[in-house]
């Protein structure tokens, strides 16, 4: 089927979540068969606010208004979103030339891309401050328009101090110079002065969570890239924290863990509907038996219990959501017959947990569901595993962030 999304009339911020959720559908791995998404992407902004899967390398957040600063030297709104959107191709170029090979937003695609860079990380530009928040390109060019034309015709005096102040632009005037010839070769790695501002602007507009207190307070097992934490709930992590953020950490991990149960029961279920075979030969009713049996193991030292579950509805509500009642009787139900069981067989026989999951699906996918009765095409389009990954809340993106600030500052 031919997608229909559309772009019209919507900023770059709107775009960027669009396209997120078009690739979030792309990746088996992360598909939200169950509806418990919500939750995860409400962890995922509580510990690293600003970040997206979608992102690459730290310095993009600094490349973009590097760009937009210069293309505000034209004379016009138009020129500036041409030069604008032209250097954001040059930018590609420039990364090539600068040796980067990973992490280039648009390398293969080139003038071909569809998502440029700033549609990506503009969440993140203003979540932390470094643009005013609901601005976009547009505005920032027509501001710097208006700025311009009120020191035309603004009287100088000779004490800076007593000139008439003007409209700002949007784009926080303590960000630091780019470095010269940017778009004739560029490199990610960041400066000492980038790194500072950086660092700055996250603890500035993210106090309280995991990335804050990462950005300044590295792991002393957290030596370079190699020995980075494998998720955000790593003892080397967790051993630093304070009460409060240990809390919400902890949390996250249960939830991860419950929620990574249930859908591979799911998928159990879907493997006995449709006797599919894993590529690399065997029954997946076999690979999902085994591997829930593994993961009971860990379920039985995390339970989720009622109170923690209370914690959850409360954080999502804080973030302007809200877990719906079925939400919550499905996740709570799955939950205390996790803690109650004292085996995986247990939970993978009950005639009631998997009534609970058609119904889910039904309720989430309607005439999509593949467990519904007579559907057939849907069982039949199930490549083996629909979202198996267990959720990690973006850390692998806001570990490469991090990295990249620790390595400045071992650079500075």
């Amino acid at each position: 089927m031919t997608s229909s999304f559309g772009w019209l009339a919507i900023d770059a911020e709107q775009r960027r979540r669009m396209m997120e959720a078009v690739d979030q559908f792309r990746d088996e791995g992360t598909i939200d068969d169950l509806g418990l998404g919500g939750i995860r992407d409400a962890f995922s902004g509580t510990l690293f606010p600003g970040t997206s899967t979608l992102h690459t390398r730290l310095r993009y957040a600094l490349f973009i208004p590097w760009l937009l600063q210069t293309a505000s030297h034209r004379q016009s709104v138009p020129e500036m979103m041409a030069t604008f959107r032209e250097s954001e191709y040059r930018l590609i170029e420039a990364l090539k030339r600068g040796g980067e090979s990973t992490g280039v937003i648009g390398r293969e695609a080139g003038r071909n891309l569809q998502r440029r860079p700033s549609a990506v990380y503009w969440g993140m530009i203003a979540r932390w401050g470094i643009f005013e928040p609901g601005f976009t390109v547009r505005r920032y060019f027509e501001r710097e328009l208006l700025r311009r034309e009120e020191l035309r015709a603004s009287p100088r005096a000779d004490d800076p101090e007593l000139n008439p102040p003007v409209t700002p632009t949007g784009l926080d005037p303590r960000l630091p110079d780019p470095p010269e010839r940017l778009l004739h070769k560029a490199q990610f790695a960041l400066r000492a002065e980038d790194a500072q501002y950086l660092t700055e602007a996250i603890t500035r507009t993210t106090a309280g969570t995991l990335l804050s207190h990462l950005a300044t307070h590295r792991p002393t097992t957290w030596t370079d890239a190699t020995m980075a934490p494998k998720a955000a709930w790593d003892p080397a992590i967790r051993s630093e924290l304070p009460p409060l953020l240990d809390g919400i950490v902890g949390r996250a991990e249960r939830f991860a863990i419950t929620a990574h149960g249930v859908n591979l029961l799911y998928n159990l279920m879907l493997a006995e509907a449709t006797s599919k075979h894993a590529r690399q030969g065997g029954s997946l009713i076999d690979v999902y038996t085994e591997r829930l049996h593994e993961w009971f193991d860990e379920a039985q030292r995390a339970p989720l219990n009622a109170q923690e579950r209370t914690h959850i509805w409360r954080m999502v509500a804080d973030r302007g959501g809200q877990v719906s009642r079925t939400t919550q009787e499905f996740l709570g139900i799955w939950a205390d017959a996790v803690a109650n069981a004292t085996s995986a067989t247990e939970l993978t026989v009950s005639r009631e947990l998997r009534d609970r999951i058609r119904a889910r699906e039904r309720e989430k996918k309607g005439s999509r569901a593949r467990l519904a009765p007579g559907n057939q095409r849907a069982l039949d389009a199930w490549s083996g595993a629909s979202g198996t990954d267990r959720y990690d809340f973006r850390w692998p993106v806001a570990r490469s962030h991090l990295q990249d600030l620790y390595d400045a500052q071992e650079a500075g």
